[in-house]
C-alpha cells in the first residue's frame, strides 16, 4: 500500500513539474505589436469599447496594429494571462520587419469602477535612447490620474 501511494505521489510530482515547466518555457502566444518604424513613445491602447473594430487573430496572437498617433481603440477584450509570449514589429511603406532595436519602458492599465472598458498605457523606445527619453518625458511627466499624451515623442 505504501509503495502505491510513494508511486503516485512522485507521478503527480512529476505531472506538476512537467506542466509548470511546459508554462513557464513554452508560454501561450500573447499579443503581436506592429508599431510605426522604430516608434519612440506612449502607446495607448482601449479596449472593450463598444462600436468599435474587434482586432484580428494572426497565428494564434492577438494583433494590435498601433497607429501613428499612439491611440488604438477596440471592443475586443485583453488578454490578461501570464506569462505569455509576445511579438513586436515596425511597419513602413516598405514593409514589415521584426522591432530588434526596441526597449520596453514601463507601463499601467487604468478601469473606472462599474466600467467594461480597460485602458493600457505603455511608452517605448528604441535605438538606445531609452535612458534619455525615460529622463526627458517620463522622469518628471508621469501622473497615473491622467492619461499620458499618446504618440511619438518629438512630433
Amino acid at each position: 500500500m505504501m509503495k502505491r501511494y510513494l508511486i503516485f505521489l512522485a507521478l503527480m510530482l512529476w505531472t506538476f513539474i512537467y506542466i509548470s515547466g511546459c508554462a513557464l518555457f513554452f508560454p501561450p502566444k500573447g499579443d503581436r505589436y506592429y508599431f510605426p518604424e522604430l516608434y519612440r513613445g506612449w502607446v495607448c491602447i482601449h479596449y472593450n469599447v463598444e462600436g468599435t473594430p474587434q482586432l484580428t487573430i494572426e497565428d494564434g496572437y492577438l494583433v494590435h496594429k498601433i497607429p501613428e498617433n499612439g491611440l488604438l481603440v477596440t471592443s475586443s477584450a485583453p488578454r490578461l494571462i501570464a506569462p505569455v509570449r509576445d511579438e513586436y514589429y515596425y511597419y513602413s511603406n516598405k514593409g514589415i520587419r521584426k522591432a530588434k532595436e526596441i526597449e520596453h519602458g514601463g507601463g499601467y492599465t487604468k478601469q473606472e469602477k462599474l466600467k467594461k472598458e480597460i485602458k493600457l498605457y505603455f511608452w517605448i523606445s528604441c535605438c538606445g535612447h531609452i535612458k534619455s527619453d525615460y529622463d526627458k518625458y517620463i522622469k518628471s511627466h508621469i501622473d497615473i490620474d491622467t492619461d499620458p499624451e499618446c504618440g511619438r515623442w518629438n512630433r
